[in-house]
């Protein structure tokens, strides 16, 4: 199942060449990269995986596609907004269907992330590569997690570190203030290591362009805790 995904993955950025709509929309994304991540876990079972994101450089919102139960879905976060927009991802031959499913509204969700508390420090290894620690309390006696960014000059700017955690801003801010503000940088890859729980995992990133947008239908369906209703956008 896993090869099935990965051979998907790697063919879906030309399908995006032709997109179906099939409903009435409103606001409307543009996204102009392709982001394939190459994954390699190292612990605890050594897997690869290559799973591809768009990226809206203007407004900095990515559109992931994975599958999740047999079924590719992509989803945009718009953290301006506190939603999350689901698209059911229809393959063919010669082209993708979106076709929108629900939005999620996270912005009355109180839930704070326990690794919120965390302390991080930041190295500088090299003028392109730098370690992010994040320790569990000011004593700095106890990691619970490490992280070794390798950048490259690029033609725009592109530090995302897609790392699952609550300090992740914070570690993209902290890192670009060690580097040049006339340049553009771009994350070339990651390794990442939580001490914690004791995975570990190697991703390598390809950037390339494409020109394609995807919009929002005018009324959303907002799904929140397991209830659907409709809110106009």
């Amino acid at each position: 199942m896993e090869e099935d995904k990965n051979a998907f993955m790697k063919k879906l950025l030309p399908l995006f060449l032709t997109l179906i709509f099939t409903t009435i929309f409103s606001q409307e994304y543009h996204f102009d990269y392709s982001i394939e991540s190459q994954t390699t876990q190292i612990k605890p079972d050594k897997e690869k995986s290559v799973s591809t994101a768009f990226y809206d450089s203007t407004n900095k919102i990515h559109l992931n596609v994975d599958r999740f139960n047999d079924q590719f879905k992509g989803i945009i976060y718009d953290k301006n907004e506190n939603l999350r927009h689901v698209f059911k991802v229809i393959p063919s031959k010669d082209f993708v269907t979106f076709e929108y499913m629900y939005t999620n509204d996270f912005s009355k969700d109180k839930h704070k992330d326990i690794a919120n508390g965390d302390i991080l420090e930041i190295k500088k290894m090299d003028s392109l590569q730098y370690q992010i620690i994040g320790y569990k309390n000011e004593k700095k006696t106890k990691k619970r997690f490490s992280v070794l960014v390798s950048l490259e000059k690029s033609t725009f700017d592109y530090l995302e570190l897609g790392i699952d955690h609550g300090k992740t801003d914070e570690m993209q801010k902290n890192v670009r203030a060690f580097l040049d503000p006339n340049s553009n940088y771009a994350v070339k890859r990651l390794h990442v290591d939580y001490h914690s729980t004791g995975y570990s995992y190697d991703s390598s990133l390809k950037i390339t362009n494409v020109d394609f947008s995807l919009k929002l239908p005018k009324e959303l369906v907002i799904k929140e805790y397991g209830l659907i209703v409709k809110n106009s956008w």
